[in-house]
């Protein structure tokens, strides 16, 4: 797929490129955007798996050292699956339940990570606002692997930036620390 060189890729290039007869492709996938989409699912739960892998070393001292580490590990994560990246497409709005339960996932798994170390109060729709912190990352990201060819300390400054401003306004300014089981 990342051969293609920019040319428009065709289901039949996968494929055949793969070793699978037209049938066998097409009993499991209708076309290239299914395939697609079934990748950026698989993308998506993968990076949810990293979130969990990482641990923090210690309490953080506030909600937005949480979120500058939740943002660096995901410019990891996206810096190590550039190439998948790519080849994917934008989300369709008719995405699979497939991809909507992976993202619906993503954001779990992130509030579950603020959830471990602050006392977050209720906000309504919570893991949907930090689905979209994860958009605002992501966006970021892809301009910079665009443009720049990888994700620079400033664009990956940006991306922190851009995740604490929108999070201040759905969270107060102090959390309270969860206390540790040790």
């Amino acid at each position: 797929m990342l051969q293609q060189s920019g040319e428009p890729l065709k289901f039949s290039d996968v494929f055949e490129a793969a070793g699978v007869s037209r049938g066998s492709a097409y009993r499991i996938y209708i076309g290239i955007d299914d395939l697609l989409q079934d990748i950026a699912t698989e993308w998506v739960n993968n990076f949810v798996d990293y979130l969990r892998d990482g641990e923090l070393d210690e309490q953080p001292e506030n909600w937005t050292t949480l979120s500058d580490y939740i943002v660096r590990r995901g410019a990891e994560y996206w810096a190590t699956t550039a190439d998948t990246l790519r080849v994917l497409p934008r989300v369709r709005s008719n995405a699979p339940d497939s991809y909507r339960l992976a993202v619906k996932a993503m954001s779990q798994c992130i509030a579950d990570i603020f959830a471990q170390y602050f006392v977050v109060p209720d906000v309504p729709n919570w893991a949907h606002k930090l689905g979209f912190f994860t958009e605002i990352c992501d966006i970021t990201f892809a301009d910079s692997v665009r443009t720049e060819g990888c994700i620079s300390e400033s664009r990956l400054s940006e991306a922190r930036t851009l995740a604490r401003t929108y999070l201040a306004m759905h969270l107060p300014r102090w959390l309270p620390a969860k206390q540790q089981a040790s």
